[in-house]
């Protein structure tokens, strides 16, 4: 069972289709009632989706302690997309900056620099779909970078001892490489 915690994304109905394409079980917790909830059995992965409002300056830890919860309380692979990216970020110590106009892109090309398990079979430059308002500044040291593009130099990174992903972009909205993130990230849930 892989539990999608929804932080307001319009994208959680894409996360929820290709996981059913995948036939995979999944439980979707709004971030307020799972963190009143937060018992949850048979967890063997967590995706932290994308978001609303913004996390500028002063970080809302109303908003984002069930994702930080699910960080600390879980050893599961936990796939964190745009918001629960920079969650990810924030979270072992990064910088959060405001863009100063909000990034969107259909087809950004993404060069994948470190073929970490989420990336495997893919090849060396992937076209994403990228909505965003903030980035990750700079790269905590518990984290290490394993894509990039021309736009941000930090697009996805992983955590150095633990199965830990973040991803800038949306793969659920990225076609059939976003699949295979999916995919490999379900792999790694096992």
């Amino acid at each position: 069972m892989i539990l999608i915690v929804d932080n307001h994304s319009k994208n959680v109905p894409y996360i929820k289709n290709i996981l059913d394409k995948l036939n995979v079980k999944y439980i979707v917790k709004d971030q307020k009632s799972l963190f009143k909830n937060f018992e949850e059995k048979n967890i063997k992965g967590v995706i932290l989706s994308g978001g609303g409002p913004l996390l500028d300056k002063k970080i809302h830890f109303k908003k984002i302690r069930a994702d930080i919860s699910c960080l600390i309380n879980y050893t599961v692979p936990i796939l964190g997309i745009c918001e629960g990216h920079e969650i990810i970020g924030h979270a072992c110590g990064g910088e959060l900056v405001k863009l100063k106009k909000k990034a969107r892109y259909t087809n950004l090309k993404l060069n994948i620099l470190n073929k970490t398990k989420i990336f495997k079979g893919l090849p060396d430059t992937i076209e994403v779909y990228e909505h965003h308002s903030r980035y990750v500044k700079n790269v905590p040291d518990d984290l290490i970078i394993a894509a990039s593009s021309k736009k941000d130099k930090i697009e996805a990174v992983f955590h150095k001892k633990r199965p830990i992903f973040g991803v800038q972009f949306h793969p659920e909205k990225s076609g059939k490489a976003g699949e295979k993130i999916f995919k490999n990230f379900v792999e790694l849930c096992k």
